[in-house]
């Protein structure tokens, strides 16, 4: 199912798919008001780095202690929320409802220009009662930011409707802010370049072209931070400066390809200086057995996908607090559980694509976009909560094959005819 001319969606949202997103986002709310935010891991450094921008215009962990090592966006939006609430994390939790609405609907309308509206109506219910992201309602981090970003800026990537320069300049932007929040993003552009290749050269040089402008915007929407970096912290990290620390962590002879513990050496050391020692260490190790390192991207790649259990990890006191001990166990079964349904769902509609278009439904944007963070993570270091940047596109690819087991289900009908003017919604 290769990637072809996208359909125009409809406008409005049907009753029955603003039903699923209704309840979707009560779910949520219901969540937000049962367990606090409370942060811990990763969530207690962003609430730090906020405070301390709110306190002393620094980004960092003191005032003295300027900071790249983790992206800026998160923090920043906490920042804001902080100034205009004081103590509290409502702001926190509004804007994670924010976000998840407007993942889901960027979701439903890229499902439809994709794969149409069956597809589209079912992607949005898996999105919508998906555990884990309900989980991260409570949770102040970067995943809901990113994910609604990702999607957002991908529906301007893909709009078929509007000047086709304004959406790219849209999607440039939009992915830009996501950079802030996390860098990966920075050449998914090119992976969905690399998916016009099954349409030829002419397609390939235009989704190419479109691919390098937008990655121009990004890099151009984050210069301020660059040069931030290179200001205080020594060297001109495009946002963060936690790549090499990422890539030693999954690739040293004590990994085991999740989190690893930064090396006693690099303590004291500057984060450029850092940086650099680490970088060469893991390239080292890298070239050192080229084999090893297939194998470890591979058992990466399961470990990435293994488990879903960070948003109950991540909420484990307040669960206990709310609902007692033996809750946490059951949400991680729960989130899990339906974490391997999905992934079964997007590998079956993966199947349907192949089976539909041969190896050519492999070079689509939908299946790109969950190679294209595949393929980073299992470069540099895997854990669970590291798959979540390609749940739009899982979801999609679950949607399709949903709506495809639904039509063989109801057996052959008669398609209505497109409307005039209009083609019919499509791979």
């Amino acid at each position: 199912m290769a990637e072809a001319a996208p359909a125009h969606p409809a406008r409005a949202m049907p009753r029955g798919a603003l039903a699923v997103l209704a309840a979707g986002m009560a779910l949520r709310l219901i969540w937000a008001l049962l367990i606090p935010v409370d942060p811990v891991s990763d969530s207690a450094a962003y609430e730090t780095f906020a405070w301390t921008l709110v306190n002393d215009g620094v980004y960092g962990w003191s005032a003295d202690q300027p900071s790249a090592y983790w992206a800026v966006g998160t923090s920043a939006i906490a920042a804001a929320t902080f100034l205009l609430l004081g103590q509290s994390y409502a702001g926190i939790v509004a804007l994670n409802l924010l976000a998840a609405l407007v993942a889901m609907i960027a979701t439903w309308r890229l499902g439809q220009i994709y794969y149409g509206g069956r597809a589209a109506f079912a992607a949005l219910a898996v999105m919508a009662f998906w555990p884990n992201l309900i989980f991260f309602t409570s949770i102040l981090s970067s995943e809901l930011y990113f994910i609604a970003l990702v999607v957002t800026g991908w529906y301007f990537w893909a709009r078929p409707a509007g000047r086709p320069w304004v959406n790219l300049i849209l999607a440039g932007l939009i992915w830009g802010l996501a950079c802030y929040v996390r860098p990966v993003i920075l050449l998914l552009p090119a992976a969905f370049a690399i998916a016009a290749l099954s349409r030829g050269m002419a397609a390939t040089l235009r989704s190419t072209i479109r691919a390098a402008l937008v990655i121009a915007l990004i890099v151009l929407s984050v210069s301020p931070w660059t040069l931030r970096n290179a200001r205080e912290i020594g060297k001109p990290f495009l946002v963060s400066s936690n790549f090499n620390a990422n890539l030693w962590m999954g690739n040293n002879p004590d990994s085991q390809g999740g989190y690893t513990p930064l090396p006693a050496e690099v303590s004291g050391m500057d984060e450029a200086r850092r940086d650099a020692y680490l970088g060469a260490q893991a390239r080292e190790y890298i070239r050192s057995d080229p084999l090893r390192f297939a194998a470890d991207v591979g058992r990466r790649v399961l470990l990435l996908h293994s488990r879903e259990t960070i948003g109950v990890a991540w909420n484990r006191q307040a669960i206990e607090t709310r609902f007692g001990a033996k809750a946490v166990p059951a949400a991680k079964l729960v989130a899990t559980g339906y974490w391997y349904l999905v992934l079964a769902a997007a590998l079956a509609g993966v199947a349907l694509s192949v089976r539909q278009a041969g190896l050519a439904g492999l070079f689509h944007p939908v299946f790109g976009g969950w190679a294209y963070f595949t393929a980073v993570h299992a470069i540099i270091v895997a854990e669970d909560r590291y798959h979540m940047p390609a749940t739009p596109f899982m979801t999609l690819l679950a949607g399709l094959a949903i709506a495809g087991a639904l039509r063989r289900h109801a057996g052959p009908r008669h398609p209505a005819p497109a409307p005039a003017g209009r083609k019919p919604s499509g791979p």
